[in-house]
């Protein structure tokens, strides 16, 4: 009897522990997913943290550059050659042109054999007779005649940056007086730049190059009412210039006059930070920064639609939630968003997640 009672307790035995096996079964490979497929949905999960930052609030105009610059036209006609390049700063008395005769690469290859020697000689003979009509006593600070080669030789009367490029623009400025041209006007009344290069042959009075003084620059705009009143209340602004993008200067409000026309406001600053290239501009665009706001930059992925709300998800305590947002302005693939509470992590792919999933952190 003892042995067949053994034997039923073993018999009912068997189904609980294959229970209990079963279970254990079920525990080590839920924990095998888990431990797999747990780094793969972390790692699928992109976010980004919220950081506090400041947002620009721009508005786009286009305006046109002068300066305090000297033109030196030509004492006489001949063929102008160059002793500087454009961009080239340059002392008083630095000698910036010739003026000549006649062509000096003609010159230089008839210089080669007899016949033509001598008719390079001859002409240049010529040249000094003749030169004794010529006037005498010229500044040399502008030009300087030499009986020899018959050539005017041109020097800078003041310091400066040397530019050959012309406009039609070069009367305007802080001597006299700064340009307001609306955008049609722009682009009727500013000529292409136009430039002389060595070897060209040149009239009296002619413009050969300019001088610029580049320690201060101008910028002259029409601003509407909305916002140049905003603008025009500020004694300094920050510009990001078409040209140079990624370098912002600060400008300080010299003239402020209202337009009795159409009610719009016309505005010059100066700035006193030089930009590589600066003077080539003079027709171009730029943003005005007038006014600045602190918030949060988040990809432009992050956002998500909720109904009629716009959001973005976050993390907190490994819980997905979702939250409203002020949307400020667009940086390109980035928004700036109004500033909230907290160090969050926002989710940059919301399109993996859902609000109230949970995640093992």
């Amino acid at each position: 009897m003892p042995a067949k009672a053994g034997m039923e307790n073993r018999g009912s035995q068997g189904p609980v522990y294959f229970l209990l096996f079963s279970l254990a079964s079920i525990l080590i490979v839920q924990m095998l997913i888990g431990w797999v497929w747990g780094p793969t949905t972390h790692s699928s999960l992109h976010t980004v943290s919220v950081v506090e930052s400041k947002a620009d609030i721009s508005f786009p105009i286009s305006g046109i550059i002068t300066f305090k610059e000297k033109v030196l036209l030509a004492p006489c006609a001949g063929f102008v050659y160059y002793n500087i390049n454009g961009g080239q700063r340059v002392p008083v008395d630095k000698e910036l042109a010739i003026i000549s005769a006649s062509p000096l690469e003609k010159e230089a290859k008839t210089e080669g054999n007899g016949t033509a020697g001598a008719e390079a000689s001859l002409q240049r003979f010529k040249g000094w007779f003749w030169g004794e009509e010529r006037e005498e006593g010229q500044d040399r600070g502008h030009a300087h005649l030499s009986p020899i080669h018959e050539e005017v030789k041109i020097y800078a009367p003041e310091p400066g940056l040397v530019s050959l490029n012309f406009e039609g623009l070069e009367g305007f400025g802080p001597q006299g007086g700064f340009p307001y041209f609306s955008a049609k006007e722009l682009q009727d009344k500013v000529c292409p730049a136009d430039s002389l290069r060595s070897g060209d042959r040149v009239c009296r009075s002619q413009p050969l190059l300019k001088i610029i003084d580049n320690y201060y620059w101008y910028y002259s705009v029409v601003l509407p009412r909305d916002p140049g009143q905003l603008i025009a209340e500020k004694p300094k602004v920050k510009f990001y210039f078409s040209f140079a993008p990624e370098t912002p200067v600060w400008g300080e409000q010299v003239e402020l006059k209202e337009n009795d026309t159409d009610g719009t406001l016309l505005v010059t600053w100066r700035i006193d930070r030089e930009i590589p290239g600066l003077y080539n501009q003079r027709c171009c665009k730029a943003e005005i920064v007038y006014e600045e706001k602190p918030g949060v930059l988040v990809p432009k992925s992050a956002l998500v639609e909720a109904g009629e709300k716009q959001g973005v998800y976050y993390l907190e305590k490994g819980a997905v939630h979702f939250r409203e947002i002020e949307l400020l302005l667009e940086k390109g693939e980035d928004v700036f968003i109004k500033s909230w509470d907290g160090q969050q992590r926002i989710i940059a792919n919301p399109e993996s997640v859902k609000e109230g999933q949970r995640f093992r952190w």
